[in-house]
């Protein structure tokens, strides 16, 4: 079975190399030399055989694997779950599995601001993350499922894939911070034990980075008053947190712009910013350019390159 959408009303015909499936089937998964399969664990726990060895996880945590072999599922106790099954080009055309396995990608992908992918490629398996993560992960996994099902209009397919980046990020961002692997241009990555109060601050910011948050509501989320935790990263990453909250939703804007054709004023909206002028005013600050700009160069540099 090849894990696609096509399109129906609008964009008819067009492919969509993805399929997000709530609660799917997890037996005779059948993904070898097709596609990827990532299982977002909400509930419960997971058991598979894959790579010679047997890997269980209970949630929350992520489940990856990639093209090379079909896991088999060995146990499933209470599991509530979405199966996202995906060819790597969903992401971006150029992700073909030769590419993204070449001694050049992770080159390749700096400078093109692509996904690595590390934790299906390194085979870990499984990524644990935290609730309140995987909290937004299900917000998006729930909005990439209804694009891609209701296809409400001619943004349905790039639409879904920017929900599945923000899942993606989420995803790399955990396993770094898990000590698993170094995610390229992370201005965050501390060993995990080291610094929790750090580490949780910056978790909380990166999980609600869509909503206003303030100072006062990240400090009391970490237990710190505002002049500590100010000190803290201003010490450890040389921002404060409406500094480092910008920060991230440039980040995640950058994707969206680069690998989507999603109105700029949608993008605004979800990356937290409360109008379309302040983003493109704080976008410019930062990178130099303005949206439509950064979209345009990002777009035609990777049609020159690859």
């Amino acid at each position: 079975m090849e894990h696609v959408t096509i399109g129906r009303n609008y964009n008819e015909g067009k492919i969509a190399y993805a399929e997000c499936v709530r609660g799917g089937s997890l037996t005779d998964i059948d993904i070898e030399g097709k596609s990827f399969l990532l299982v977002c664990l909400f509930e419960g726990s997971l058991a598979f055989e894959v790579g010679g060895r047997r890997v269980r996880a209970s949630a929350p945590c992520f489940f990856c694997f990639d093209e090379t072999e079909n896991p088999v599922l060995v146990s499933s106790s209470k599991a509530e779950y979405v199966c996202i099954y995906f060819h790597p080009m969903y992401l971006n055309i150029n992700m073909t599995f030769s590419r993204i396995r070449s001694p050049r990608y992770s080159d390749i992908a700096s400078v093109h601001d692509l996904f690595l992918l590390k934790p299906f490629l390194d085979h870990y398996y499984a990524v644990p993350s935290t609730e309140e993560r995987m909290e937004y992960v299900a917000q998006s996994c729930a909005r990439m499922e209804e694009e891609l099902r209701i296809q409400r209009d001619w943004y349905w397919s790039c639409r879904s894939r920017s929900y599945f980046m923000e899942i993606v990020i989420t995803l790399e961002r955990m396993y770094g911070l898990t000590g698993y692997g170094e995610i390229a241009n992370e201005p965050y990555a501390p060993e995990t034990d080291e610094n929790p109060k750090l580490r949780d601050a910056v978790m909380y910011i990166e999980g609600h980075f869509m909503e206003p948050l303030t100072l006062a509501r990240v400090a009391d989320r970490v237990s710190l008053n505002r002049t500590s935790l100010t000190a803290l990263l201003k010490k450890e990453l040389g921002m404060t947190v409406p500094q480092y909250l910008t920060s991230f939703r440039i980040k995640v804007a950058k994707k969206q712009l680069a690998f989507t054709e999603v109105p700029i004023k949608e993008i605004a909206e979800r990356c937290g910013f409360k109008t379309v002028q302040h983003f493109s005013r704080v976008f410019r600050e930062i990178t130099g350019q303005t949206p439509a700009d950064y979209r345009r160069t990002s777009v035609e540099k990777r049609k020159q390159e690859l």
